[in-house]
């Protein structure tokens, strides 16, 4: 019955990706939004399943900016949607809402528009019905780029908060 939770839990949380899945050009897709989900082995039952991470929608914002647009809005809802599906099917679960910047600034004021952002994210999410208490929040500022030029298109990547699904 535990593995039957968990595989239930891959494939909820699956099947509401495709609902999120931001548009992307062929070719531009970042690893932080590909999502690779193990392979689960039916069998014995004491088997234990490790924890599944899963990485939701990302949320990108302006420069300087904390706020959520209505696309940033419409990606966080989405999520909402997958989070609440696996929910259903597991009550053991986290969310992991993560803020980043580009590396431009101060590291102190990275880390605190990355928390901004982050708590955003967090407060839209409780508005959506998700417990607080199952989202945690973190910031990186500029230590978790997905892209290192010192371009508009590249730091436009980096200024995001990024959401993990964690079932255990």
């Amino acid at each position: 019955m535990k593995n039957l939770l968990k595989v239930v839990l891959v494939l909820a949380v699956a099947a509401g990706l495709t609902a999120c899945h931001k548009n992307v050009k062929d070719g531009d897709a970042t690893s932080e939004e590909v999502v690779a989900v193990s392979e689960v082995t039916m069998g014995e039952e004491d088997v234990d399943i490790p924890a599944q991470e899963v990485a939701l929608g990302v949320v990108h914002f302006e420069l300087d900016k904390a706020n959520l647009s209505a696309d940033n809005r419409k990606i966080v809802e989405a999520n909402a949607q997958a989070i609440k599906a696996a929910a259903s099917a597991a009550s053991n679960y986290a969310v992991i809402v993560e803020g980043n910047c580009d590396d431009r600034g101060t590291t102190a004021y990275n880390i605190a528009l990355g928390q901004k952002r982050a708590d955003e994210v967090k407060a839209y999410y409780v508005r959506l019905g998700i417990p607080a208490d199952k989202i945690s929040t973190v910031s990186y500022g500029e230590e978790k780029p997905v892209c290192y030029e010192a371009t508009q298109d590249c730091w436009a990547q980096n200024r995001r908060a990024d959401t993990l699904l964690q079932a255990n």
